[in-house]
């Protein structure tokens, strides 16, 4: 996708907001276990950075070597594995690993900047694009629990649904509430809609997306810690689970038409 100025920009801020906020948040989290840093001088710039309001444009030296210098501590990577607990989006440590890069006077977000910076839709995004000489709209849904009550209105002429459902997530809970799992949350929207009347004959392409993600944490953090009925072995059996989940919520009558697809978020291709 081409990316106009305006949204690069947006997503911009979006990644140095999102850097700042999510450090602060490893501060207070390891502040609240009562631990310390092994360096004294990084007392002080957690105090520094948890002073700073929401921060839009590039981080000045000082701010940017406090950064760096506090996620190297190992009480904050023991607090990253623990990220659950912290409601951290799992591409912080992309953008944390990449401030050298990203703080840059000459910055330019590359494709995969831009996908990690996913910033959540807000109401309906309605896109029209062409691909091997045909002319598509695509709605964007909102899956935020606010916006779900306008998606009625958009039922009607759909030709197919695209769920992109993120398995990674499976330890963190909504943003709303804060204690709702956002694995159960989505797999509960996908039967939803899976038996909404309207979509009966409505092809649903399923993406389990961020496969990577989920193997890389499942060594971490075990998925019976959050289904304690998941009692496999290795990750393919937890992928097969949760694809199991998945069937078991769209259903099974012939009549419906479901696709399931293991994906990997920034592979591009």
């Amino acid at each position: 996708q081409n990316y106009a100025e305006v949204e690069l920009l947006h997503r911009k801020v979006f990644i140095y907001s999102n850097i700042l906020s999510s450090i602060q948040k490893l501060i207070e989290f390891v502040q609240s276990e009562g631990k310390n840093f092994a360096l004294p001088e990084n007392g002080a710039h957690a105090q520094n950075l948890l002073l700073e309001e929401p921060h839009y444009t590039r981080f000045t030296a000082e701010q940017e070597k406090a950064i760096l210098s506090i996620w190297k501590e190992s009480v904050i990577q023991d607090a990253y594995k623990r990220r659950s607990a912290v409601n951290l989006n799992d591409s912080t440590k992309y953008f944390l690993d990449n401030l050298d890069r990203i703080n840059d006077a000459s910055y330019h977000p590359t494709p995969t900047d831009l996908i990690m910076s996913y910033i959540p839709t807000i109401g309906v995004q309605n896109v029209i694009f062409t691909a091997n000489n045909k002319t598509f709209q695509l709605f964007d849904m909102g899956g935020q629990k606010m916006d779900r009550r306008k998606w009625g209105d958009m039922y009607d002429g759909i030709d197919a649904i695209f769920f992109s459902l993120a398995i990674s997530e499976y330890d963190q809970v909504m943003s709303e509430d804060m204690k709702t799992n956002r694995l159960e949350d989505s797999m509960d929207l996908l039967d939803k809609i899976a038996h909404e009347p309207k979509f009966e004959d409505t092809p649903i392409f399923v993406f389990l997306n961020e496969i990577d993600v989920f193997t890389h944490k499942l060594g971490v953090i075990p998925l019976e810690d959050f289904i304690p009925d998941y009692k496999g072995k290795n990750t393919e059996d937890a992928l097969d689970y949760i694809e199991e989940m998945a069937r078991s919520r769209l259903g099974r009558t012939e009549k419906k038409h479901f696709h399931i697809y293991r994906t990997v978020m920034v592979d591009t291709k």
